[in-house]
């Protein structure tokens, strides 16, 4: 090799070196905004998330601590009055059965917002709980297993409106007449299984309709606890999930 050739092959070696550290460098930079705007996106959904958990749960409490009472008091108070008039006891009577379907309906709105007995007894309790209210306005058949589980408060929140989502998505969309669900504990964290006998649906097309912020909020719940979410659904065969989520991930955000 005479020294032209050098030149040339040392000035195509330098050209291939700078080509290949420009690249190097341009995909690493595209590498680093994607992961800045997955981190912007995970805060900006637990932030989200996270405000309107406070919310209901402030506004549940509002209903049952202060909102309930004053109503009872007003029922009492009816009830205590001494009437002699047929007309005026027809009209109490009529007042007292709609203080007690308003409290009615507000035990449903609070219970929806945030039930006690998610705070007070645990994610089993508070599941039952609300399997055995739609079980009683709705056709659906719901199996519900579970063995003893180590979750955080935040995750326990998380996998109830989960699980609240799959069972409202079930009875509105599905057409099944039996949900199983299944929560358990391994060895790698917990894990939450969900099958259904229903038409199924295509996820392609699923997402792009306004029913599809179901499917978003669901990977979205999953993400915020560390989890992931996996799904098969195949049309008249039914819907499955599983949530894999680890049990010493508090939140995405960590």
């Amino acid at each position: 090799m005479d020294a032209q050739e050098t030149r040339i092959y040392s000035a195509i070696l330098i050209t291939c070196v700078v080509l290949g550290v420009i690249i190097t460098y341009f995909f690493i930079s595209v590498l680093r905004q994607h992961r800045r705007r997955v981190a912007l996106y995970k805060q900006s959904i637990y932030t989200e998330i996270t405000t309107l958990e406070r919310e209901r749960t402030r506004m549940a409490a509002d209903l049952h601590d202060e909102v309930g009472p004053v109503l009872s008091a007003v029922k009492l108070r009816i009830s205590s009055l001494d009437l002699h008039n047929e007309a005026d006891e027809e009209e109490v009577k009529k007042t007292n059965d709609q203080i007690d379907n308003l409290l009615k309906r507000m035990r449903e709105i609070s219970f929806d917002l945030m039930p006690n007995s998610l705070i007070r007894k645990g994610l089993p309790a508070a599941i039952n709980e609300f399997v055995e209210y739609c079980s009683k306005s709705s056709p659906l058949q719901i199996k519900f297993s579970f063995t003893p589980t180590s979750l955080s408060q935040q995750q326990s929140i998380n996998l109830y409106r989960i699980i609240q989502e799959i069972i409202h998505n079930t009875i509105k969309h599905a057409k099944a007449t039996e949900l199983l669900m299944e929560l358990r504990q391994d060895k790698d964290g917990i894990v939450l299984q969900t099958q259904d006998n229903g038409i199924g649906f295509n996820y392609d097309t699923k997402s792009k309709e306004a029913t599809g912020l179901g499917l978003r909020n669901l990977i979205s719940r999953a993400e915020l606890i560390g989890g992931k979410m996996f799904f098969e659904s195949k049309k008249g065969k039914g819907t499955s999930y599983i949530f894999e989520i680890p049990i010493h991930v508090e939140s995405s955000t960590n």
